[in-house]
Formats: C-alpha cells, structure tokens, sequence
C-alpha cells in the first residue's frame, strides 16, 4: 500500500530530539545542534509527501530546528504541551518517554488540525527576544522588590544597600531593552505599520504593541470569537442538562492576558466606549474583575479587526 502523506512527530530536548515518521513508524535521534539538524533535514529527504511536522514549545530548544526547517520550506507546527498530553491520554497512552512523545506527536498531526508557522523576519524574531528579556528582567525586579521589603524592620545596610544597587541594575537594562525594542519596529517598516495600528487603540503603548507582536501573531487572522479563545478571556460555558455553571475564562495565553489587563486599566479611564462597557456592567451588579475581562475581550476583538483591516489594505498594495 502506498501513502501519499506523512506526518512527523519531534520531541525536542536540550541535546538531542527524538523523530517519528508516520505512517511507517520510523523512528530517528538526532543531536540538536547544527550538525545534528542538517542530518535531519536529510532524513527528511527521502521521505515523500511530507504533509505536516508537529513539536512543542520547549523554551527556545526548538529555535533552531523550526528555523531550519521554515528555511527549506517544509510546513512546521508548534503544539501546546497540555493539548498533547490530552490527546495522548484520549487515545490510552499513559506512558511517557521521548520515543513515544515523538509518535503521540506525529499523531496528533496526522488526526488533528494543526496551523502551520510562518517564517518570522529577523526584526519580529528580534522583538520576541527583547519581549523575553523584558519580562526576566521585570520578574528579577519585582524579586528584588520584595526582598528589600523584608529588611525594612531590619538593621542590615550593606545588604539593603546591595539590593538598592542590583535594582539600579536590572532597572537601567529594561529600560535599554525598551529602548531597543523601539529601535527593531523603527528597523523594520512593516513591524513599524503593525505597532501603529495596535497603538491606535487607547490603553495601547509602546510595549503592549511589541508584547502583542510577539506573542499573538495570530492577530488579524481569526474571527473575534477564536482570537478571544486563544488570549483566554472569552468565557466558556459548564452547562449540563438543566443545571447551568458559572462562566469563566480559562486557559489561553498568559502572557498576551496580562499585558491587555495592564492596557485596559488606563482604556477604561481615557476611552469613553471602554469606560461604558465598564460601567454597564458594574451597573447590573458584575464584579469589578469580571468587568475588566470584558474590556479586554473587546480591546483585543478591536485590534484583530484592525489588524485584519491593515492585512487587508497591504495585500492590495
């Protein structure tokens, strides 16, 4: 029998990643450095109609082989983790080890839709570094922060004075890096247009637009019900029979979530829809948080429009 589609699966780890090809079942290790990678790309060669390669974000381990496998043209998928590990629970495999991940993987490419990435440019492969930097360096502030609050009942200078240091420190450099995040979307014309549409909307600056450029490319691609599932702040229904649950957000992108609840803060002082849409359901007795969901969800359902919009007009030019 000959099969006109094949599915890979790759478990990608810190020194090596793991291969599955379906339908054969062929399995292959490689080293995951450049060597490695090339020797992969050419096992990927003998194999005919590669359809779809599927692998999870593995924090940056992945970089280079889904670089070098855009570079070659093959169509490349990334996975959230959590759905993987659901769907290899749903079809019975509970056990865990990298050969296994790489089939689940290849399977899941095979039965499921997957959305193929786009090759990013160098200046939006820049601007998600900066983006990743800005958030450690935030994170190592507010570390700090706390930990200068627990000497302030203590008589220990020197280390308080340290501390002082280290956030100058660590201050100083994010401020370099939203400088430098400026100066990518500067280098870069069509990441300049994206950020100026984005930035259009009240409650959006600077590192709101560079941290939704970066982290929901998808922006401008989905209807307004998909692209507020993916953010996660789209509620979902636990509805059974008669009874009828509570709404709530969940799952969705962390990330993208908390910088539009630092946006819409300022959106429902500064923007007269937002502020309505805030104030209407305070109105009827909402909660102040689930308000502010709300004017998130509409702020990001707004910017996929705009984007969309500005997709559409530089397709026509």
């Amino acid at each position: 029998m000959t099969y006109t589609s094949r599915f890979v699966g790759i478990d990608i780890s810190k020194s090596s990643f793991d291969v599955c090809v379906l339908p054969e079942e062929r399995f292959a290790n490689f080293a995951n450095d450049a060597a490695g990678i090339a020797r992969f790309v050419t096992f990927l060669a003998q194999w005919e109609g590669v359809e779809r390669l599927v692998l999870e974000p593995t924090g940056g381990y992945e970089r280079g082989v889904v670089e070098c496998l855009l570079a070659v043209g093959l169509p490349v998928a990334k996975v959230n983790a959590k759905q993987i590990r659901q769907f290899a629970r749903a079809c019975g495999r509970l056990s865990k080890t990298d050969r296994i991940d790489a089939f689940v993987l290849a399977d899941y490419a095979r039965r499921m839709d997957t959305k193929v990435l786009e090759p990013s440019s160098p200046a939006h492969a820049m601007l998600i570094d900066l983006v990743s930097r800005y958030r450690q360096l935030s994170h190592m502030i507010v570390q700090e922060k706390n930990r200068r609050e627990k000497l302030v009942n203590q008589d220990n200078a020197r280390t308080t004075a340290w501390i002082e240091q280290t956030l100058a420190f660590l201050q100083q450099q994010r401020q370099a890096v939203v400088d430098a995040m400026a100066a990518c979307l500067t280098s870069d014309e069509h990441l300049a247009l994206k950020a100026e549409v984005l930035m259009s909307l009240k409650g959006i600056g600077l590192r709101t637009a560079c941290f939704l450029l970066a982290g929901l490319p998808e922006l401008g691609q989905m209807n307004k019900g998909q692209i507020a599932k993916l953010v996660g702040v789209a509620p979902i229904n636990r509805d059974s029979g008669q009874m009828r649950g509570k709404r709530m957000i969940s799952g969705g992108r962390k990330p993208i979530r908390d910088a539009l609840y630092i946006a819409a803060l300022p959106a429902i002082r500064f923007d007269p829809n937002m502020k309505a849409v805030f104030q209407r359901l305070k109105a009827k007795g909402k909660p102040g948080k689930v308000a502010l969901v709300a004017v998130m969800r509409k702020m990001i359902v707004i910017l996929n429009a705009r984007m969309r919009d500005h997709r559409a007009t530089a397709l026509d030019c």
